[in-house]
Formats: structure tokens, sequence, C-alpha cells
């Protein structure tokens, strides 16, 4: 009777600071707390896989954005070489290098700003002021017009649109090339909108609108001598364009 009370009562178990753990609870705290370190591990991993395909994703979007501006970078630079090219065979040595590199920047920022062929705004520069960025225009008397710069823009034309487009500009300021182009191609778009006509935009350009309308109230003739010149210019330059491109190693 002792000894088989005694068996019944005989449990394999582990004394931990007087508390009994059996055996069987112990193997299950094992397991659960390597459960636990699994998963620890497996969420540490995963977590880790998603930072560096984060990373991996944000280095992918530099290097697109950096392939898309070198794309734009070297398509500015091909344009800038074949207006520069255009130029230099249009004008020869007439035109200092420098001012014709500082022309193909203006020229090409303002087109693309705009929306214009470049060569045509070449060929309105060539006819207003003949490639010079301090011009000062005259009248067929010889008399100064108050016209000045590239697009042979009066002050008071000039600081209308300054301010039409939100810059404050001085008499000096005006003369920049590249501020002189804006202003010169900002008002001709004006004027573009104005006569929903190229042609009469471009005589409104040279002899003013209120000439222009007056003249079509009265159903007098335009003179189209300035319309004619630019033209001439642009399908010069625009002979000069292809023949270059053609013969482009770029």
């Amino acid at each position: 009777m002792h000894q088989s009370h005694v068996h019944r009562r005989f449990r394999l178990g582990i004394l931990f600071h007087g508390n009994k753990v059996w055996l069987s609870e112990l193997w299950g705290f094992i397991f659960i707390a390597l459960l636990l370190s699994s998963l620890l591990t497996i969420t540490f991993l995963i977590m880790s896989n998603e930072l560096r395909i984060h990373k991996l994703d944000r280095k992918i979007a530099s290097m697109k954005v950096d392939t898309v501006t070198i794309s734009y970078s070297l398509e500015e630079w091909r344009e800038r070489h074949r207006l520069a090219n255009i130029l230099t065979e249009f004008a020869g040595n007439r035109v200092h290098p420098e001012t014709i590199d500082m022309l193909t920047h203006a020229v090409y920022k303002s087109s693309k700003q705009f929306g214009y062929d470049p060569v045509l705004l070449l060929a309105v520069i060539h006819v207003e002021s003949f490639f010079n960025p301090e011009a000062y225009g005259k009248y067929k008397s010889g008399a100064l017009s108050g016209a000045l710069g590239l697009m042979q823009l009066k002050p008071e034309t000039a600081m209308r649109m300054a301010k039409a487009l939100g810059m404050t500009i001085t008499r000096e300021e005006m003369m920049r090339p590249e501020v002189n182009m804006v202003l010169g191609v900002a008002y001709l778009t004006q004027l573009i909108t104005r006569f929903k006509s190229f042609k009469l935009a471009l005589l409104a350009y040279n002899q003013g609108p209120a000439t222009v309308l007056q003249s079509l109230s009265n159903r007098e003739p335009l003179s189209i001598n300035y319309y004619s010149k630019v033209l001439k210019s642009y399908y010069r330059l625009k002979k000069i364009a292809e023949e270059t491109g053609k013969n482009s190693k770029f």
C-alpha cells in the first residue's frame, strides 16, 4: 500500500524558486519561446527585405529622374549646338562667338517657354536688330525710335509686359538679352492672341497695334514689307538648318 501510494504520487518535476514546474510544461515554454523567436526572426527578415526593396525602388526612381534630366540636357545641348551652327553659317564673322552663344541660349529658352520655332525667333531678331543685343532702333530719318535690344522693344512696352509677367525690371535690365527676348516674345504672343493672325501680329509688332487696327478699320492696304523681310530671313535660316541637320554628326 505504501509503495503504491508513493508511486502514484511520484511525478517528474523541476523546482524553480520554490515553485515546481513539470518537465512537460517546461518543454511547452521552450517551444513557445522558440516559436516566438522564429516569428521575430522572420518578421525582422521581412522588414529588412522591405527596407532594402524600398531603398532599391528609391534608387531606381532616382536613376530614372537622372536619366530624364540627362536626356533633357542632351536635347538642349544638341538644339543649342544646332542653333549656333545656323547663326554662324548665316551671320559669319559679323556676330561675335560669345554673342552667338548668348543668343542660342536666350532663343532656346524663349522658344521652349512660349512654344515657338526657334528658327522663326532668329528671323525676327535678325530683322529687328541683326543679332545685336545693344541695338538702338532708328526711324528712316535717322532719329532714334526708342526701341531697344534684340527684340527692339520700347521701354513702355517692355515695362507693360514685365508687369504682366510679374517681373520688376529697370531700363538697363531690359537690355539684357534673356530679359529682352522673354519680353519681346511675350509681346508677340499677346499680339497673336489679339489679332488671331500671325501675319497681323507681326505687322502690329513692327507698326504698332493702333496703326494696324486703323488700316483694317478703314479697309486700307497694309504694308507687308516687314512681314516679307521676316519670312525671307526665316526661309534662309530654315534652309541652313536643314543643311546643317543633314551634315550634323549628332
